[in-house]
């Protein structure tokens, strides 16, 4: 028989909107109590605000897929939908408290928004790890098999993450194949990576709603606009929108970049001193690591990060073998020293980089820069992301740096140039923290 908890899953999905509901009324309850002790005359407008504003909640987390049943439990990408869900929910919250003249609530309202986040989240992230203790154990697996050719890579990435509860029992390019594996209810989900779905596809699709499918779009449409009938009412059209901006939108951006990381550097400026008096004390040498950089228009800059090799670490380089197929990387890097590698896993090191945007070298915001030896692999529809400035973060980043193959990373880069506006950069830098803490594809 079979392992799995599919019977429990009911019982799990009841303790999240339970832990949810719970951490909310507790948070806003306990800030309640603590700055707002008296209990006066709004107290009654209050409850009636509270039970209202968890009402929107819920449905913002169910809006933004937090109920949804998804193999990756708990990343970046849930931590940013709760994020959205709570900041929706607040400012309807906040809008009401105006309107109704109360804003002695504001203070309380707000403190107990924020910690009902933190506690969500942890309280999440613990019903999280109990589904992959189970998984550990051999419970809810899930039978995969691919459909398609070149499927390699995303075999790998499967069976590097155990926490998904996959188990890949093979794969096919032939109809028959594909048929009889359902037939004998042999395969659980159906990775499809063919450019083009047959009519004898489509079919097995339709008349198989017992299988879990998954589309795995071209990489290509990563710079694509969704589909709509703008042009034609009948005919479906994907745009490849424009990727020029203007003046006014560039000026902006910049004067953004100056104000945001003036900002960051009054706040950061005691860890940058504890850092400078960790490396004297650890790793005998500079402080700070210097290289050119290509950034806009191929125009040569020096870069700064905080240096996390040992000295001579250039000359090391030619004897070691990059685990990436084209840029260099080692997830292990006997040259990184064991202070440096806190600095890379945590992206301390590239915060040097702040004195490049000031400058005007770089942008928070935008594709990676690279070094000169990089450049000869940047060729074709390549070259459209040096259009822009560089970025301390980006698409690239905060989508699984080194998880991703060199042209998946590419177009990232580009859909960043072909959709770059504030409120995309606003998203990739609040993205940019949860990526941070979850380490993912950094090294």
């Amino acid at each position: 028989m079979k392992k799995s908890i599919i019977q429990k899953r009911s019982f799990f999905f009841l303790a999240l909107y339970f832990s949810d509901v719970l951490m909310f009324i507790g948070s806003m309850t306990l800030s309640s109590w603590l700055f707002n002790p008296t209990h006066n005359s709004e107290f009654d407008f209050y409850i009636r605000l509270l039970f209202f504003s968890l009402l929107i909640m819920i449905v913002n987390y169910s809006a933004f897929g937090l109920y949804d049943e998804k193999r990756n439990l708990f990343d970046e990408n849930q931590v940013m939908s709760l994020f959205y869900s709570m900041t929706i929910t607040y400012a309807l919250m906040l809008a009401f408290i105006i309107i109704f003249g109360i804003k002695k609530m504001v203070f309380y309202l707000s403190i107990g928004f924020i910690a009902s986040f933190i506690f969500t989240l942890l309280l999440r992230f613990l019903l999280y790890r109990l589904i992959y203790f189970y998984r550990r154990l051999g419970y809810d697996q899930q039978r995969v098999l691919f459909y398609g050719k070149n499927s390699t890579e995303l075999m790998e990435r499967i069976k590097d993450n155990k926490l998904l509860g996959y188990k890949i029992i093979g794969m096919t390019s032939s109809l028959s194949e594909l048929k009889e594996s359902i037939s004998k209810e042999k395969a659980d989900v159906v990775f499809i990576t063919e450019e083009h779905l047959t009519d004898g596809l489509i079919k097995i699709i339709f008349e198989n709603n017992q299988i879990t499918w998954k589309v795995v779009p071209s990489a290509f449409n990563l710079i694509m606009d969704q589909v709509n009938f703008d042009e034609f009412k009948d005919y479906p059209v994907i745009n490849i929108p424009s990727s020029s901006k203007s003046q006014s939108y560039l000026q902006v951006k910049r004067l953004f970049d100056i104000v945001l990381t003036v900002i960051a550097l009054l706040f950061l400026w005691p860890l940058f001193l504890f850092i400078i008096l960790m490396m004297k004390l650890t790793m005998p040498g500079p402080i700070f690591y210097m290289q050119e950089r290509i950034g806009k228009d191929y125009k040569p800059f020096l870069c700064y990060k905080f240096r996390t090799m040992i000295v001579g670490a250039d000359k090391v380089k030619t004897k070691l073998k990059s685990e990436t197929q084209i840029l260099f990387k080692m997830k292990k890097d006997p040259r990184v020293t064991w202070f440096g590698n806190i600095l890379r896993r945590t992206g301390i090191d590239e915060l040097p980089q702040l004195f490049n945007i000031l400058k005007g070298d770089m942008s928070i915001v935008g594709p990676r820069p690279h070094i000169r030896a990089e450049i000869e692999f940047y060729k074709g529809w390549r070259k459209l992301r040096f259009k822009v400035q560089p970025g301390l973060t980006g698409m690239w980043q905060v989508s699984g740096r080194h998880e991703l193959n060199f042209d998946k990373a590419v177009l990232y880069d580009i859909y960043y140039v072909k959709h770059m506006s504030l409120i995309l950069d606003i998203s990739i830098i609040i993205k940019t923290i949860p990526s941070i803490i979850f380490s993912r594809g950094r090294y």
